[in-house]
Formats: C-alpha cells, sequence, structure tokens
C-alpha cells in the first residue's frame, strides 16, 4: 500500500477527489492533505508520503516552492502535477526533481485513476527490479568488465600521487569512466548486518543483494550528477564527479534519497561515509580512506543519516605511520571516546608487541607510534596541540626504559583517556561556538528572503544534515523555526516603533510577499500586523491621555 499526500488550494476539487477515486483499491492510501505547501510541510513533519500529488498555482507557498523543499528534506518521495501544460514546464526548469507524472486541469477522476495506475505499476516495477537479483547481477556484469572494475578498484586502493594529470586523463578517456568533474566526493555504503538479518529479504543472498543495492544506488546518482558507482569487498563506493555547484547542490539530497529508497525498497538501514571534496583524481584513495573514517563514527553517532568527514574531522588524515588497521582503530577510539573499548584494544596492543618484540629500541618506536598516532586523533578535532600533550615526548624518551611492562601500558592508558577528556571538552565548546555562530548569523541576516539552513551551513562549513541537527540540539529550536522567530520578533519591533508600512515590513522581515507575510505574522501571534498596531497604538494614546 503506497500512501499518497494531495495538495490544492481548492477544497471542492481537493474533496471530489479523495470521495471519487478507489484508493484501497487501486493500492494507495490518503495520509493528509493540504492547502498549499506551507500546509504539507507541515503534516509531512510527522508523515511523509511515498506520492505527492500537488497543484503548482497555490497561495502562501505554490507547488514550486514545495517541490523545492521536498526534494532537498526528503528526495525518495515521487511528485505529481496537477496544473496547466506551461505551469508544469515552468515548474521543471532548471531544477531536478523525481516527477512521476502530470495532469493538465480541468482533471477527471478516469485520467487520475489511469496515472495512478501507471504510478503504481512503476513503483512495484521499482521494487521488482531492486530485488530481481539474478537479472541484476547479469546487468551488474554486463555493465562493468573486469579491467574497468580493477581499474576503479585501483582508484582507491593504490597510491597514484606519481601520475600527472594529463596520464591520468587519457586512463579516464580509455576506460570510459565519468570522472572528469571539477570537484568529486566519494560515498562509502555498507549494509547494516543486523538490520538486514531482520529485514523482510534477511534470508536471501548477501552477495546478491549487494549487488541490488549498488544499482539502485546508480539509479538515485545517474539523476543528479556524473558519477562512477562499483562494489569494492563488503560496500557499494560512488565517486561524485561533477561540476563544484553540483557537487555543492546535490550531494546531502543524494544521501538522504539512498538512505530513505533502500529502506523502503529493502527494508534494512544502511550506513554511509561522505568523504571531503578533492579536485585531483589521483586523491581517490585519500578520500576512500576518510569515508571509512567516516563509517567507524556511525555506531557512536546512531541514526541513519551519512556521515560527513567534514563534520568530524577538521583536517585530512595523514599517512599512516605504523600498522595500518591497528592505528586505524586506535584513532577512532580515541576519537569517538569508547573508553571500555579502547582499555581493551591497548591490552591488546601491548600483548601483541610484548609477545613478538623485546627489545628496548622497539618498545620506544613502538611507543612513539602509538604517541604520534594519539597525536593525529587529537589534531582532527583540535586545530592546536596542547602543551601539556607536547610534553609527553620527554615522557617517551624516559619510559621506556623501565622494566615493568604494565607500568608503560597503564601509563599510555592514562594519556589516551586524558586525550578523550580534552578531546570531548573541545569539541563541546566548538559545537556550542557554531551553534551560537549559526543564531547570531540568523539574527545579522534575517531580511535576507533567500537565507537558507543550506547557506547558513555553507558558511559554517559543515554540511546541512549535521548542521541541522546541532542548531536544534543546542538552541532548542529547529532552523525553520528559529528563523521564523527572529523575524518575526523583528517584524512586531518594527510595526510598534516605526510608522512603516506593512509590505514595506514585510521586506525588511525577509519576505517577498505581503499576503504571506500576515499569514505567517497572525499564525505566530495570534492577530494580524494591523490589529496589533492599532491596539498598541490606542492603548499608548490611553496612556498618554491620562499623564
Amino acid at each position: 500500500m503506497y500512501s499518497i499526500m494531495l495538495v490544492d488550494d481548492e477544497q471542492d476539487i481537493r474533496q471530489s477527489i479523495i470521495e471519487l477515486v478507489q484508493w484501497e483499491k487501486m493500492g494507495f492510501q490518503i495520509i493528509g492533505e493540504a492547502s498549499n505547501g506551507e500546509e504539507a510541510l507541515e503534516v509531512m513533519e510527522s508523515n511523509v508520503p511515498d506520492i505527492l500529488i500537488t497543484d503548482i498555482k497555490m497561495p502562501i507557498m505554490d507547488g514550486i516552492e514545495l517541490s523545492k523543499r521536498v526534494r532537498d528534506e526528503n528526495p525518495s518521495v515521487k511528485i505529481e502535477f496537477l496544473s496547466g501544460y506551461e505551469d508544469f514546464e515552468y515548474a521543471v526548469s532548471g531544477i531536478k526533481l523525481t516527477i512521476l507524472e502530470y495532469l493538465l486541469k480541468p482533471v477527471s477522476i478516469s485520467d487520475l485513476e489511469n496515472m495512478l495506475r501507471k504510478v503504481r505499476r512503476k513503483l512495484d516495477e521499482e521494487k521488482r527490479s531492486a530485488n530481481d537479483l539474478v537479472t541484476i547481477e547479469k546487468d551488474f556484469l554486463k555493465k562493468f568488465d573486469v579491467s574497468k572494475m580493477s581499474f576503479l578498484i585501483s582508484l582507491i586502493t593504490d597510491n597514484y600521487s606519481d601520475v600527472s594529470e594529463s596520464e591520468f586523463k587519457k586512463l579516464l578517456q580509455t576506460y570510459q569512466l565519468n570522472l572528469t568533474g571539477e570537484r568529486q566526493v566519494l560515498l562509502n555504503i555498507t549494509i547494516d548486518k543486523s538490520s538486514f538479518s531482520k529485514s523482510t529479504i534477511g534470508n536471501q543472498n548477501l552477495e546478491l543483494t549487494k549487488f541490488s543495492l549498488t544499482n539502485i544506488v546508480r539509479k538515485i546518482v545517474d539523476k543528479y550528477v556524473q558519477s562512477e558507482v562499483f562494489t569494492f569487498t563488503s560496500n557499494s563506493v560512488v565517486i561524485l564527479s561533477d561540476t563544484k555547484e553540483n557537487i555543492e547542490m546535490y550531494t546531502d539530497i543524494l544521501v538522504k534519497e539512498i538512505n530513505e529508497s533502500v529502506q523502503k525498497i529493502f527494508g534494512f538501514s544502511i550506513g554511509i561515509g561522505v568523504s571531503e571534496e578533492y579536485v585531483r583524481i589521483s586523491d581517490t584513495k585519500r578520500a576512500f580512506q576518510s569515508s571509512v573514517s567516516a563509517l567507524n563514527y556511525q555506531t557512536a553517532l546512531g541514526g541513519d543519516k551519512g556521515i560527513y568527514i567534514s563534520d568530524i574531522e577538521t583536517v585530512q588524515q595523514n599517512e599512516i605511520v605504523f600498522d595500518e588497521v591497528n592505528e586505524a582503530k586506535l584513532v577512532s577510539l580515541i576519537k569517538i571516546g569508547s573508553k571500555d573499548e579502547l582499555e581493551t584494544f591497548i591490552d591488546h596492543l601491548f600483548q601483541r608487541f610484548y609477545s613478538g618484540m623485546n627489545s628496548q629500541e622497539h618498545l620506544k618506536i613502538f611507543l612513539m607510534e602509538l604517541y604520534v598516532s594519539v597525536l593525529k586523533a587529537y589534531k582532527t578535532t583540535i586545530s592546536k596541540y596542547d602543551s601539556d600533550m607536547l610534553q609527553q615526548v620527554e615522557v617517551i624518551s624516559e619510559i621506556h626504559h623501565y622494566q615493568d611492562n604494565q607500568v608503560i601500558k597503564e601509563w599510555f592508558k592514562n594519556f589516551c583517556l586524558s586525550t578523550i577528556a580534552i578531546i570531548q571538552e573541545q569539541r563541546k565548546k566548538k559545537t556550542d561556538s557554531l551553534a551560537k555562530q549559526s543564531y547570531d548569523y540568523l539574527a545579522e541576516h534575517y531580511s535576507d528572503p533567500s537565507l537558507s539552513l543550506k547557506q547558513v551551513s555553507k558558511q559554517m562549513l559543515i554540511s546541512p544534515s549535521y548542521f541541522s541537527s546541532l542548531f536544534k540540539k543546542e538552541n532548542g529550536l529547529s532552523f525553520t523555526d528559529a528563523l521564523v522567530k527572529i523575524r518575526m520578533e523583528k517584524a512586531k519591533e518594527h510595526l510598534l516603533t516605526t510608522d512603516h508600512k506593512i509590505f514595506e515590513i514585510a521586506i525588511d522581515s525577509g519576505y517577498t510577499d505581503q499576503h504571506y507575510f500576515s499569514y505567517c505574522f497572525k499564525k505566530y501571534f495570534g492577530e494580524s500586523p494591523n490589529k496589533i498596531r492599532k491596539t498598541f497604538k490606542k492603548n499608548k494614546l490611553l496612556v498618554e491621555t491620562k499623564s
């Protein structure tokens, strides 16, 4: 059963459609209706539909703006337009939306039911094709020959720093790869094993499911940007390669749509590690490593939204000094702050060391490698080294002379635990600072009608999804609610202290439409701008008369 929301400013049209269409018989259910985009978004905060049927021309917020907002927040929702042909052409020009169908007004019930049947077939086929693992496997093998796959895997595993850009371009042409954009971002997608085992397809072949997942991801990504999508070990890897503008505009949307679509189609959760942006294709290995680091945070941070490495770490991960797997885990445990697991892992490291190497010189090198790794974890979250951290070098130069291995191990544990405490304290300060800076930014730029969560998150140098959760957690209000609050309070202040006309106050408050401003003002304060101004002047006059 697919869920539907109906949005049209004409109540009789909405009512007729709801009453006359045989929804359940056709495999649909109406979960909400609204008279404009603003109302629709409010309903969708608690109940997101599979399909949105909307008019284009509506007051307060039209179907175009609604579709843009839905695309940004819930990109897996399919959109159908009910409107004139010219309006439809206007709506889709310049924006990428998941438009399934559109109908010209006036709408007949038979035409609408025919359209719904087509939509149902498309959605059913989408699910069928996603789970037709035999066909998916054949399709996968057709699209990627062995040599091309080998080269893609080498991009994320081998070092190409000595290869010139011109040589790289030749290689990309040889393998006909869509990696010629000015900016790249790498997505590393892994299936949550626990969620997979509990899903309806948990008894199916996991390896074939990976092929199916990769195919779904490819179809989603292809709608937005140039890319290459392939499977590596247990994961699906996506290299986005497009213009700087497209990478910035669609990366967050892609991450959300992939998460939502996988949950809807397969019924299990995934983790998505998102690398930093990079320019040179030869840096793909480093980007892959940073995406792995991002996935390491998935368990600690929770949720099924993508984890952006740039949200967690302020600098790029350096080259690994000692054992790659062990150092990566040590660094990850320190940054996450998992104390019990960290102590157990340190026990494992020292046990492994003492069972294989016993010389004092080897011990000194081993401790120095561990120390440098801790500094890396520290530096990725804090821009400057603490003086106490640097003084530990002197301790290392002396402690390796101790004969008691237990003392040395306990010193290193305490060093790691103190580092965790410093990181957590600094991270809290950074979070508080970002939240305050972003709120101050709203208070300063509230009059800009184009002000958006994406715009402010870009100013704060973090991803929109991470910024959204951080802002609400620290400020107690969602970004939208905070912006409305600031705009309304400023508008009321101008209303009561100036003689400006309502349309002037609306513009000064960031609203281009006076009617929409008045609607928001009354919704916020319970009275219209004119009524509040008249009441204020009347009370002021009474006070002045008495005095």
